[in-house]
């Protein structure tokens, strides 16, 4: 049986290689907002939703299912990806779906680097076909024993979802999706990660299981976005150093944490600081509570000069930056960060 849990703690999904980044709080679309035809069939609704449609003021999310074009123009990614998640699974009513791979993960709000698939995923039983069903990518890869219940959807389990994405999605997805599914985890258990490595290994793939083991090894909980998790990558491919992440700081003010720390060699406080500098924090209400940008931009820059008053360096980046190799080489190597023994780097 299903279990069924409460919605996940919402999260900013970052957008990557192009595009602009999120700054609204990832929601669920509500099902009020979509409009079934079966429904308005039985009040004689459907001439003027089909007229609505062709006027291009209501869009089609999946067969029987549409959404107000101005509802639609308003949502982010991440709301118009589980938009069309939740209408897939209003248009097969006579069937339970299990939501899979990406379109779990979305479910679970987890971060996604670039953009959601096109096309909802869904696990089943292994049988002849192919892997997509027209409105479906379908794997049939099995459907497992444990499953959730989220927003009153069908998914696989955190463990599996995560998995799943370590064995198929690009490196830095993943690895922004598994940080991520480890901070949740360990919520609910002290070691996520071996859940992790035995669900991986309960469950090996000829193809993935290599990608999956690689992926679960550099994931780290500690890493705060998916911004941060995409560094750490790049840094990786140009053979840095590996930073501690999340570094308290103290000060006669208090304590402070900074996202990278690369210490001195010759020990102390004094090394170098590196930042993630994402705009989310600036705009999204979730984060600022009841302080403005204006706000928070000072409180930030008074918290980089009581870094600077201990003694290190502090750089910071953005998204461009992030995302290529180039500029972030330039970035670290200019800055003095060093470079782990024997790399050679990306030329």
């Amino acid at each position: 049986m299903p279990t069924d849990i409460a919605r996940p703690p919402p999260s900013t999904a970052a957008v990557w290689p192009t595009g602009p980044v999120p700054t609204g709080e990832q929601t669920p679309a509500s099902v009020d907002d979509l409009v079934l035809a079966s429904h308005l069939a039985q009040t004689g609704g459907l001439d003027g939703l089909y007229r609505a449609v062709r006027a291009g003021r209501f869009l089609r999310l999946a067969r029987g299912v549409f959404v107000a074009e101005t509802i639609w123009r308003g949502m982010s990614a991440d709301e118009r990806y589980l938009a069309t998640v939740r209408a897939c699974a209003r248009s097969v009513p006579h069937r339970e779906l299990l939501f899979s791979h990406h379109s779990a993960a979305a479910l679970w709000r987890l971060p996604v680097l670039g953009a959601w698939p096109r096309l909802p995923e869904v696990v089943r039983e292994p049988a002849p076909g192919g892997r997509s069903r027209r409105a479906l990518t379908v794997h049939p890869d099995g459907v497992p024993d444990d499953t959730v219940v989220i927003d009153g959807l069908c998914a696989t389990t955190l463990a599996r979802t995560t998995v799943d994405i370590a064995r198929t999605a690009p490196f830095a997805r993943a690895v922004a999706m598994t940080d991520r599914a480890l901070a949740i985890g360990t919520v609910e258990s002290s070691d996520f990660s071996a859940t992790l490595r035995a669900e991986a290994e309960a469950h090996p793939s000829p193809k993935g299981s290599a990608r999956a083991r690689r992926v679960l090894a550099f994931a780290d909980p500690r890493s705060d976005s998916a911004g941060e998790s995409l560094s750490r990558v790049t840094m990786s491919l140009l053979g840095f150093a590996p930073p501690e992440l999340q570094r308290e700081f103290r000060d006669r003010a208090g304590s402070m944490f900074a996202d990278f720390w690369w210490p001195s060699a010759h020990g102390g406080e004094a090394g170098i600081v590196g930042e993630f500098d994402g705009v989310g924090k600036y705009l999204r209400s979730d984060m600022l509570g009841a302080h403005s940008t204006a706000d928070a931009l000072v409180a930030e820059k008074r918290r980089e000069d009581r870094i600077r008053a201990l003694g290190p360096r502090v750089v910071r980046w953005g998204w461009d930056t992030a995302r290529s190799l180039s500029e972030l080489e330039r970035v670290l190597a200019a800055a003095g960060v060093p470079r782990a023994p024997h790399a050679r780097g990306v030329r």
